[in-house]
């Protein structure tokens, strides 16, 4: 994303040379827009991107400027769509600048603009003016010099009014004292607590209580369709933990298919192509004289033949199985250094040379047994498994009373959940095999559960295999929760919002003591810390409240507290605060005073006007 940002901010850089001109009416110029009123009709909308104040902003004006903005910013629609976006509003914040501009009756006469021009070093040739490259430079960006004078006008008109406002900005000496601010250090000593320091009964929150909120916020307790489900469950993981490979059944294996734990036989190749057969039988008989293959593939080489191969010459190693291309096996060479005849291929001749042979080499034992154990467990766990689901597709084909007795049968444990809704990702519910089952009619019906025992439910994932028995032992219909599934929640939460509560109140008694008595129960100050506004050593909100901190006239300790969440807090004890002497920073402000002056005057004009985006604008 980046990149493109980049490409299409040089692209607008190179297309634009008049860089002199405020941005917004780079973008523009004094014709886009097309002068109407009223309603906003079919007309309106092909002929318009947008209406500011009634007058239209020409859509094809619009889309031109667009086009050169967007021209390199890739096929990346969102980036195109922000660009787009940038363009009118730079469109429409100029034409209001214009229209603030003659409303308070700017004007600029020909000299200035002249002068404007002249300055312009887009005109320069020779360290100085030139007329004729003003004018080709003109043409060039389809301007006449009058339209291009006009351009001007406006956008001197607008920046005459901006600087007059903005330029009128000044400093006052107060203002130079944050710099004294800024700079000030301030020592701390900071110590934390959180709800241990509160006395909280939870007996105190009484059924009435919970019966009371659980009526005035029935709302909050709409729940959607829901269950309840005894389960069990085996899978390979679980399996796994019960699985073990001795080294005796390793080595076994790795005796038995010893075969199977080695490098194939290689051989090596050089090979020569050419298109013409007779070139490539003149080589054969070169070759039986005694030629030197390599000498061959040189001269070869240089008229640039490809092999379908690669490059004439040595092509390595390969496998001498299966993979080993057709061409080296229809060459049936035996002995290192055998040549054959040219053998027809795919656009050409190929002569072939076997360079080299390897015979099949066996594995290491200590270099394969790793990977023999990797297997061998895989093998045991998928036999565990299958035995596992046999022994219970058996058990259940004697329809048992209860999935308890499944469970004690096959030595597993019955898990019971919490309520699932049909959509809930965080359960087995997740898995659409078990929630098809878990919410089917063989479960449920007319709103209440069959407590029918389901079948094996085989969950194949890529990241393991799981077989399910689940059983819907509860049901609730979508409405409101009735109280006693709730009850428990509610209580966590009048139990959550009685800590927070108390706690705030404990801490404020803590500030009260300290004011007091310069000591509280349970707080203890240990560290202390030199702070500047940019410290790190603490929170940044504990640092803001120090900062925040009125230091006492007399020099007495103050403190401050910042809660860092609900059950943590960070109180200070302010003891020195060290501030700069004066420093004079008016020149770095003023800058800043004059941006926030020109963004508000900018905001200020646009929330006056009446804007209208035309329907696909594609912005």
């Amino acid at each position: 994303m980046m990149e493109t940002i980049r490409t299409a901010a040089n692209n607008i850089v190179v297309k634009i040379i008049f860089a002199i001109i405020i941005v917004c009416f780079i973008f523009t110029g004094v014709g886009f827009l097309g002068f109407g009123g009223g309603n906003t009709s079919a007309l309106d909308q092909q002929k318009y991107i947008a209406k500011v104040d009634g007058d239209g902003i020409s859509r094809a004006e619009f889309e031109a400027q667009a086009r050169t903005v967007t021209a390199n910013a890739g096929g990346d629609n969102f980036f195109i769509k922000q660009l787009r976006r940038k363009v009118l509003s730079y469109q429409i914040d100029n034409y209001l600048a214009y229209k603030f501009s003659q409303k308070i009756g700017a004007a600029i006469s020909n000299d200035q603009i002249k002068k404007f021009i002249k300055k312009q070093k887009e005109f320069f040739k020779n360290g100085k003016f030139d007329n004729q490259t003003y004018l080709n430079l003109l043409a060039e960006n389809n301007f006449t010099p009058d339209s291009y004078a006009e351009i001007i006008r406006t956008a001197l008109q607008q920046q005459q009014v901006v600087n007059a406002i903005t330029n009128s900005s000044f400093i006052l000496p107060i203002d130079s004292e944050i710099s004294s601010l800024k700079n000030q250090t301030r020592s701390v000593y900071a110590t934390s607590v959180n709800t241990s320091v509160s006395d909280i009964d939870e007996s105190n929150i009484t059924l009435d209580d919970e019966q009371k909120y659980y009526n005035e916020h029935l709302k909050d307790f709409f729940k959607n369709e829901r269950v309840k489900v005894k389960y069990i469950v085996t899978s390979d993981d679980i399996l796994r933990k019960t699985i073990s490979v001795t080294e005796k059944e390793i080595k076994n294996e790795y005796d038995k298919n010893i075969k199977t734990y080695s490098y194939p036989p290689k051989k090596a190749y050089s090979v020569i192509f050419v298109t013409d057969k007779e070139r490539a039988d003149n080589i054969a008989k070169d070759l039986l004289s005694g030629r030197n293959f390599e000498n061959i593939v040189n001269i070869v080489n240089q008229n640039n033949d490809i092999s379908p191969y690669g490059k004439n010459g040595s092509l390595g190693w390969f496998a001498d199985d299966d993979s080993l291309p057709q061409v080296f096996k229809d060459a049936q060479l035996k002995k290192v250094g055998d040549i054959s005849l040219p053998i027809n291929v795919d656009d050409g001749y190929l002569i072939v040379k076997l360079d080299g042979i390897q015979p099949k080499k066996f594995m290491d034992f200590d270099y394969v047994k790793y990977q023999i154990e990797s297997k061998l467990t895989k093998q045991k766990i998928e036999q565990a498994l299958e035995s596992e689901e046999n022994k219970i597709k058996t058990i259940l084909s004697q329809t048992p009373k209860s999935i308890e007795e499944v469970a004690n049968k096959v030595g597993l444990e019955v898990k019971i959940s919490d309520w699932m809704s049909f959509n809930d990702k965080s359960s087995i519910v997740s898995h659409p095999e078990i929630r098809d089952v878990i919410f089917s009619e063989e479960m449920i019906v007319d709103d209440r559960v069959t407590n029918k025992i389901s079948d094996l439910i085989p969950v194949d994932r890529k990241y393991g295999k799981y077989d399910f028995v689940v059983q819907t032992v509860d049901y609730r219909p979508e409405g409101i929760a009735p109280f006693d599934e709730v009850k428990d929640d509610i209580h966590k939460k009048l139990f959550t919002e009685m800590v927070q509560n108390q706690f705030k109140s404990s801490v404020d008694n803590i500030l009260i003591q300290l004011d007091e008595t310069g000591k509280a129960k349970n707080v203890k100050f240990a560290k202390k810390y030199t702070l500047n506004r940019n410290s790190t050593e603490l929170d940044e909100k504990v640092v803001n409240m120090v900062f925040n901190l009125s230091p006492s006239p007399s020099g007495k300790t103050v403190y401050g507290v910042e809660f860092l969440d609900d059950k943590n807090a960070d109180i200070v004890a302010l003891t020195k605060v060290d501030t700069p002497e004066y420093k004079d920073i008016s020149s770095e402000l003023l800058p800043l005073f004059i941006s926030n002056t020109h963004y508000y005057l900018a905001a200020d004009i646009r929330s006056k006007a009446k804007i209208e985006i035309m329907p696909d604008s594609n912005l």
